[in-house]
């Protein structure tokens, strides 16, 4: 990985985090029985959230474009990423994904295409995620962030992607996988 990159996540790893409390205002934590083939009941709970998409830009001179932000639930603190968020009530996926890629980078793209949809944790998570490609972006806007969010914005080259993603060092689901879908269509 590139010193810029490890510098980035070192410095956003370092930032402080509160104690784990109960709550939840984001996600609901919802309950549901199934009737197993055998006749025995069991319960499950599941995260009830709002359908997701997740983008991966690629630039007119075919760079990638991540991001980092320090707020990712995991022993690392933040992860390489790429846009990705939730989306709004009366919005289309597609749209929502747009938006999204706008919001977080300011970046614009000549084409989006569908690459499928999947789910994160179907054992726990019952909605799914929808996975885009982005080609032909470039930058147009400053970031239009929302509140609590800080994001740093990357370009890097496909070769370098591709050996992070091979190295393990790319761990974000919703990005490993549009990646990884991106990269068998052969756009990286």
């Amino acid at each position: 990985m590139n010193e810029e990159i490890k510098n980035l996540l070192k410095e956003y790893m370092a930032m402080p985090c509160s104690n784990e409390r109960e709550g939840g205002n984001f996600y609901k934590v919802m309950s549901q029985d199934f009737k197993l083939s055998n006749g025995k009941i069991i319960t499950r709970e599941f995260v009830k959230k709002r359908k997701a998409a997740v983008i991966l830009p690629i630039t007119e001179e075919g760079k990638i474009v991540c991001i980092i932000q320090p707020m990712a639930l995991t022993k690392e603190g933040s992860l390489l990423e790429v846009p990705a968020g939730y989306i709004e009530e009366g919005e289309e996926i597609e749209q929502g994904a747009i938006r999204e890629l706008i919001e977080e980078t300011g970046y614009v793209s000549d084409k989006v295409i569908y690459l499928g949809e999947h789910y994160q944790d179907p054992g726990s998570i019952k909605e799914s995620v929808s996975a885009f490609v982005a080609v032909g972006c470039k930058k147009m806007y400053d970031q239009n962030l929302d509140d609590g969010e800080n994001i740093i914005t990357l370009e890097l080259d496909k070769s370098e992607v591709i050996q992070l993603m091979d190295n393990n060092q790319i761990k974000d689901a919703n990005t490993y996988i549009a990646l990884a879908k991106s990269r068998f269509k052969g756009y990286i």
